[in-house]
């Protein structure tokens, strides 16, 4: 049961006690004009007996005179050990002051009072209850004793206790938390949700809709997919966006849980929504970065192919001019554009042109004479043309074996040794 069914109770039960207490109070008076307060006939007794209320009754110097089985069943005592006692008898001394000073003000002011106190048990359990008092009055009009009845809410208060933590739970959370009914409309909005829409904590949300709180694409999500499907399945997730103070957007990664009544019909929906800026702007980023990356290793393959382009000058003969200046890493580029040109076009001769070529050292021109012999091992036969006289001296000095390869002065000549070639 719910806590606001409960409360709905107690006080529907609270109402018909204060009725009855009413009738009670009317009788006794009739009865104190020729009795007192002591002294109540035997039909008082079956109507108090069959009530499932506690009620007792106490003459103006706080001694029970009387009470029904139930009260004597609440503290776990018979009704001998009640009647003639005080609340100094029967509970701690700090409870028996509670209801002492209460009586005393019940007799003052002369009305009906209700509060709220514990009660000890003869168990020693501790009860949380609600004291519904009424003044006993005399023929004169004093006040010669007292009615009460008590209603056990020690369920209802840790219930309300079990909220309050729930509430400051809820409140306190940095994540949106909201609910709405089944028509969309807002019930609740923590203080997260309130502070992001510019709210202050005692805002009316009668009048706000879901879509208040959300663009207009969001809500139309929310109604036409979220809800339907929170309502079939008990939840929805997916990422969605809220709006601010400013209607600015808020990307929040969002969860709708749907609640049913008894008869499986969706009565309202709650929503928890967390700001997800930063990982947005993060993922925004890696993309950017990705892009670069695509940017530029596209950049790289372009100059690759500039630095060290292959030109297949007829079916047979593919040529690779290189200008500038030729490092190890380069190097190593030109035997595999070399060696992967001449596989793909099947040539039977390449021409490796330095002319361009104004430095090269000996680990340089290394690495060119390998990738040349490496051509050799494909079957094609390689022809090294532009020659400068400081590569030559290079060349000599560290005795590369120059007796497999052709060597021409000249691009121009090579090109004709080729075709030459050819031709015969």
């Amino acid at each position: 049961m719910s806590l606001s069914a409960t409360n709905h109770n107690t006080e529907a039960e609270l109402s018909r006690l204060r009725q009855r207490v009413a009738e009670l109070e009317e009788q006794l008076a009739r009865l104190e004009a020729s009795n007192g307060v002591a002294t109540a006939n035997f039909d008082m007794h079956r109507v108090l007996d069959a009530l499932a209320v506690p009620i007792f009754y106490k003459d103006a110097d706080g001694r029970y005179v009387g009470c029904n089985e139930a009260f004597a069943a609440f503290l776990g005592r018979d009704r001998a050990g009640i009647i003639g006692k005080t609340a100094y008898d029967l509970a701690p001394p700090h409870l028996a002051e509670v209801y002492h000073q209460a009586d005393l003000n019940l007799m003052r002011q002369r009305t009906l009072q209700v509060y709220e106190a514990e009660v000890m048990t003869a168990q020693g359990d501790n009860r949380t209850v609600q004291f519904s008092k009424a003044p006993i009055f005399d023929a004169a009009g004093n006040v010669v004793g007292l009615i009460g009845a008590i209603q056990d809410i020690t369920e209802r208060k840790k219930a309300e206790q079990e909220m309050a933590r729930l509430m400051e739970v809820l409140e306190n959370t940095p994540d949106v938390i909201g609910m709405a009914d089944a028509q969309g409309r807002v019930v609740y909005m923590n203080k997260a949700g309130r502070r992001l829409r510019g709210l202050s904590s005692d805002a009316d949300l009668k009048s706000m809709q879901i879509a208040d709180f959300h663009p207009a694409w969001a809500a139309k999500i929310i109604y036409e997919e979220a809800i339907p499907i929170a309502d079939h399945n008990g939840y929805w997730s997916g990422d969605l966006a809220m709006v601010n103070a400013r209607g600015e957007e808020i990307p929040v990664s969002q969860v709708l849980l749907a609640h049913h009544d008894a008869d499986g019909k969706l009565t309202y929906v709650t929503g928890i929504m967390r700001d997800i800026s930063e990982r947005k702007k993060a993922e925004r980023a890696l993309r950017e970065r990705e892009v670069q990356e695509q940017v530029i290793e596209a950049q790289r393959a372009a100059l690759r192919e500039l630095s060290t382009p292959l030109l297949p000058i007829s079916s047979d003969v593919v040529v690779m001019p290189i200008i500038g200046a030729v490092d190890s890493a380069r190097a190593q580029q030109i035997m595999d554009t070399l060696l992967e040109g001449v596989s793909e076009h099947h040539a039977s001769l390449a021409i490796l042109d330095i002319t361009g070529v104004k430095v090269m050292d000996t680990q340089v021109a290394g690495a060119l004479l390998h990738a040349a012999h490496a051509v050799r091992l494909l079957g094609a036969q390689v022809v090294l043309s532009g020659i400068r006289p400081e590569i030559a001296q290079t060349l000599v000095h560290i005795g590369i074996d120059m007796r497999d390869l052709v060597t021409r002065s000249t691009l121009q000549q090579a090109i004709a040794f080729a075709l030459e070639r050819f031709r015969q």
